[in-house]
C-alpha cells in the first residue's frame, strides 16, 4: 500500500466531514459578516488559513506569545498573552482560537479575558482536543520530550520548533460548557469532531486498523466521546442576567 493510497483514504475521509479544521471554518464562515473585528487569539501565523480569507473585508487581529510570529501573520498583529490581552473591553465581534487551550495552565482566565474583549452578543469559536479521544489521552499521558521525538518522526526535524507543552485544563466537553457559562457565555454549542488516522499515514499497519477505528466513531453518535476535536460555538450574553 503506497502513500497515495493513504492519502486518498484520508480525502475521503475529509470530505465526509471527518476534518475538524474543515468543520471549524465552516461554522465560521456562517458567522463572518463584512466589517466586523475578528480575534485570532494564539494565531501563530494561521497555517491553516482560517482568518486569511476575511482579511480584506473584516478588520483582522493576531495575538500570541511567540515574536516570530509577526513577521509571518496576514495581518494586524499583538504580542502578548491572551491570558492578559493588552486589548480594550468589548472591541471584537468574533473570537477564533485553534488548538490553543489544551496549551494553556489556567484557562478559566483566558475564558474571562475572551468574554471581556468580546462585545455583547459577540461570538466565540474554539477549537481543541478533546482529551477522552485516543490522541488527546497519549498526549496527555505522556511527557513534552516524548511528543518531540514523535513530531520528529512524523514530521521531520526541526517539526518541533512548533511544537509547545500541553496541560488539557479543559479539554472535555463538561469543563469546555462550565468555563464558558461561567465567563459570561450563553448557548455553548459543542460539537465532537474525528480527523482520521492522521498520526499513521507513514505507518500502514497502524493505518488500517486506525482508518476502521475513526470510521466507526464517526458514524454511531453513541461513541462520540472518543472523537479527535471539540468545537466550541458560545455567545457572549447580552445581560447579565440573560440564561
Amino acid at each position: 500500500m503506497g502513500q497515495s493510497y493513504r492519502s486518498r483514504i484520508m480525502q475521503r475521509t475529509w470530505r465526509n466531514g471527518q476534518n475538524a479544521i474543515l468543520k471549524y471554518k465552516e461554522i465560521l464562515a456562517k458567522r463572518i459578516k463584512p466589517g466586523m473585528r475578528i480575534l485570532q487569539a494564539g494565531c501563530g501565523w494561521d497555517k491553516n488559513e482560517v482568518t486569511r480569507p476575511y482579511k480584506k473585508i473584516c478588520d483582522v487581529v493576531g495575538i500570541d506569545l511567540d515574536p516570530r510570529v509577526e513577521a509571518r501573520y496576514h495581518s494586524k498583529f499583538i504580542l502578548g498573552s491572551i491570558s492578559k490581552m493588552p486589548i480594550e473591553n468589548e472591541s471584537f465581534d468574533i473570537i477564533t482560537s485553534e488548538y490553543v487551550m489544551e496549551h494553556i495552565k489556567e484557562p478559566a482566565a483566558v475564558f474571562r479575558e475572551m468574554a471581556r474583549v468580546l462585545k455583547p452578543g459577540g461570538w466565540l469559536l474554539l477549537l481543541t482536543p478533546n482529551l477522552y479521544s485516543y490522541k488527546g489521552l497519549i498526549a496527555h499521558l505522556t511527557p513534552y520530550k516524548f511528543h518531540i521525538k514523535m513530531g520528529r518522526l512524523r514530521d521531520g526535524k526541526g517539526y518541533e520548533a512548533d511544537m509547545y507543552p500541553t496541560f488539557y485544563g479543559c479539554n472535555t466537553a463538561p469543563k469546555l460548557s462550565r468555563m464558558a457559562l461561567a465567563s459570561g457565555f450563553r448557548k455553548a454549542n459543542i460539537q465532537f469532531i474525528t480527523n482520521g488516522p492522521t498520526w499513521f499515514e507513514k505507518f500502514p499497519i497502524l493505518f488500517e486498523v486506525f482508518h476502521l477505528f475513526h470510521v466507526v466513531i464517526a458514524r454511531w453518535d453513541g461513541v462520540r466521546q472518543l472523537r479527535c476535536a471539540l468545537i466550541l460555538e458560545a455567545q457572549k450574553r447580552i445581560q447579565n442576567n440573560e440564561d
